[in-house]
């Protein structure tokens, strides 16, 4: 099953990195859960591929917290950012708002509502069929129009929109015989450059036109807003392609994306459908065992299952419920329910 959401847990504790990282797989097979052990491991993994929620402990020797999620904040500014501390202050409370932290947490808490909060913090940014972005079929069908309509104007074999990680949102002509996992994040770094140069120089308008001439091709890249960008490849085997007009009918094409997509001040602003099984409540006491029993589970660990997966070094990461209490990852109630206590 392809992976929608990747989380990224950070917490130099190893047993609370991996308890936090067992409990989040109660998302669901979507979601594709990490974790790491400091903020200098986490901007390595960071730069090696996109993460969608980073959850980060605040104090961490090195890079703290906060300074991880302020790097992370400026290398990809749509990853929603979760803050987790004992050591709360007014102080960190006002960083966390300047870096628009999702959600600010505050140890001790349930593991229920760490849930909670990551399920709505990825619901608000809810990926679309192409894993990209959230868009309704109606948005989809129309970008695809104006792009099928561009590459009639100008002759193109093939047009694609992507973001700045490469992946593609959209396509329409014929892509056979293009590698498009190694050939959009060639592209992609380019404008992940330029779009950085904008945001040092304080230009909040900007078009980039980059232009490669092969022997087998021509392609055009241009930016739609500050994050996608749109690719024309041009078959000159068959049909050269004119400068002039691909710059004149692409940028008609961009205005018409920016509608599309509702783009505002550099940051997509759309209403985001929710799927389904977040939206739907299941009764309160029925998720509330569910919850308990996973909890359980995690935290009481699992000789049995241990022997037959031979992961046996994953007894020394389980909790028992003083030590979870300890953490400040239970409070004191959520701790004698599970022990049974009134």
């Amino acid at each position: 099953m392809a992976v929608d959401r990747r989380i990224l847990i950070v917490d130099d504790e190893e047993k609370v990195a991996f308890f936090l990282r067992e409990s989040l797989e109660e998302l669901g097979q979507d979601f594709a859960i990490e974790a790491a052990g400091s903020a200098e491991e986490a901007l390595e993994k960071i730069e090696s591929q996109p993460f969608d929620l980073i959850i980060s402990d605040l104090r961490m020797p090195g890079i703290d917290g906060l300074e991880l999620l302020e790097k992370v904040k400026e290398e990809s500014p749509n990853t929603r950012l979760i803050l987790m501390t004992a050591y709360g202050s007014d102080e960190v409370e006002a960083e966390a708002r300047r870096l628009e932290v999702y959600e600010y947490i505050t140890k001790p808490f349930h593991v229920s509502d760490l849930i909670e909060v990551a399920r709505d913090a990825l619901a608000d940014v809810a990926m679309s069929a192409k894993g990209m972005l959230a868009l309704s079929d109606d948005q989809f069908e129309e970008i695809n129009r104006h792009l099928a309509s561009l590459r009639f104007e100008v002759g193109a074999q093939c047009i694609f929109l992507a973001d700045l990680a490469g992946q593609v949102v959209s396509e329409v002509g014929i892509t056979e015989g293009l590698d498009t996992g190694t050939f959009m994040p060639l592209i992609a770094d380019g404008f992940a450059t330029a779009f950085k140069m904008a945001q040092y120089l304080r230009d909040e308008e900007t078009f980039n036109l980059n232009f490669y001439e092969g022997k087998s091709y021509d392609i055009y890249s241009t930016s739609v807003g500050d994050n996608l960008f749109m690719t024309l490849v041009f078959d000159r085997r068959k049909q050269p392609s004119r400068i002039g007009m691909v710059w004149l009918y692409a940028k008609r094409t961009i205005q018409d994306l920016l509608g599309v997509l509702s783009l505002v001040g550099g940051a997509l602003e759309k209403e985001v459908a929710v799927p389904e099984e977040v939206t739907e409540k299941q009764p309160e006491d029925v998720e509330r065992r569910k919850v308990i029993e996973a909890a359980e589970a995690k935290l009481a660990g699992s000789e049995e299952e241990a022997e037959l997966t031979g992961e046996v070094e994953s007894e020394s990461f389980t909790f028992n419920v003083e030590e979870a209490l300890k953490k400040g990852l239970i409070d004191e109630d959520f701790a004698q329910l599970l022990m049974g206590e009134d």
